[in-house]
């Protein structure tokens, strides 16, 4: 069997490592444009490839494919491994064109093949234990919340040739972090129902969006603020954070704590509370290399490819797994944002 890693770049260079401990590195191979990149990774031992039909005509088996290539190639990449009734991985976004997104869900459904989505928030353990939280309703109904995710990307002009520096080539804050934040947003709180107001700024970009603030609502009638950022200079890496108002109390949450403070005259009593508070715990995983989150996302994707469960955590949730719907759903709600804030 094979497993194919389209792009050989930072999230393809992760993709691949973890893979090559869960099947073993005779069953992985790279397929990659750039000759340097094949060289090396031949150098390491890898079959690469530099055509993916070449790739598929010459491994054994190609029993998935990953595709970690940038965001414009995604949905003719897509469209070639479900035409072949591979599994196929796509990393976030799903595409650029949210009419390539329908298509892609049309032909999957059509030639019964699974695709997942590479939303990794899903799996962070803090992550998780908020969803419980709402869903359980252990805090009383949800209020309201606000979301947000910084970081420090973009700190200069972008060079005129460079995609980050326009949007329709998948640059800006809405297309790199937007689909992070508005899947988990729907992930943890569910659909949203309407996206309200939308202000866009730019900081550093003339041709994308370096901030985004928002406010949308959601199916359940639950409304949230969302900001996305991608500009800050207080930021050493990109941080997701929460703050949720309940019944019985707040809670704020980014991608390593959960921080509860009771209201005055909250009805839990210290018991209940000491329960509920109870400090998250990493999930365990096969493999360790970047963070639990990535290997989890990929046992999932590699035990549908090879037909067996590769998780050794019982407690990860069955629904975790983002499917092609939900990146359909995210690139529909990217495109109605981008519309609302002059982007298109």
């Amino acid at each position: 069997m094979t497993i194919l890693v389209i792009g050989g770049g930072k999230m393809g260079m992760s993709h691949l490592a973890l893979a090559t401990q869960y099947v073993g590195k005779s069953n992985v191979a790279l397929c990659d444009t750039k000759f340097s990149t094949r060289v090396l990774f031949r150098l390491l031992g890898y079959k690469t490839f530099a055509d993916i039909e070449v790739a598929a005509s010459k491994v054994d088996r190609l029993e998935g494919v990953l595709i970690a290539t940038p965001t414009p190639s995604h949905a003719p990449l897509a469209k070639w491994a479900i035409g072949k009734g591979v599994p196929c991985f796509v990393e976030k976004p799903l595409t650029l064109n949210v009419e390539a997104s329908t298509e892609l869900k049309s032909l999957a459904a059509a030639k019964g093949v699974p695709v997942q989505v590479g939303f990794v928030l899903r799996y962070v353990a803090s992550f998780q234990r908020l969803r419980h939280l709402v869903q359980s309703k252990q805090l009383g109904a949800m209020l309201d919340y606000t979301a947000s995710m910084r970081g420090n990307v973009i700190l200069k002009p972008p060079a005129a040739d460079s995609w980050q520096g326009q949007f329709k080539m998948g640059g800006g804050c809405l297309n790199e972090y937007g689909p992070h934040i508005i899947d988990l947003c729907q992930f943890i709180f569910g659909p949203v129902d309407r996206v309200g107001d939308v202000r866009m700024s730019q900081v550093f970009c003339a041709h994308a969006d370096d901030r985004i603030d928002l406010a949308w609502s959601h199916r359940n009638g639950s409304v949230g603020a969302v900001e996305i950022d991608w500009c800050d200079t207080t930021k050493r890496k990109s941080v997701v954070e929460f703050k949720v108002k309940f019944e019985e109390a707040e809670v704020r949450v980014d991608n390593s704590a959960v921080e509860i403070t009771w209201n005055d005259g909250c009805t839990i009593n210290e018991e209940k509370r000491l329960e509920i508070d109870v400090p998250i715990r990493p999930s365990n995983v096969a493999y360790y290399l970047r963070g639990e989150e990535f290997s989890l996302e990929l046992e999932e994707f590699l035990g549908t490819c090879v037909g067996r469960r590769l998780s050794v955590d019982d407690s990860i949730p069955a629904d975790t797994m983002a499917r092609l719907e939900d990146g359909c759903e995210v690139d529909r709600i990217i495109d109605e944002i981008a519309r609302k804030a002059g982007l298109k």
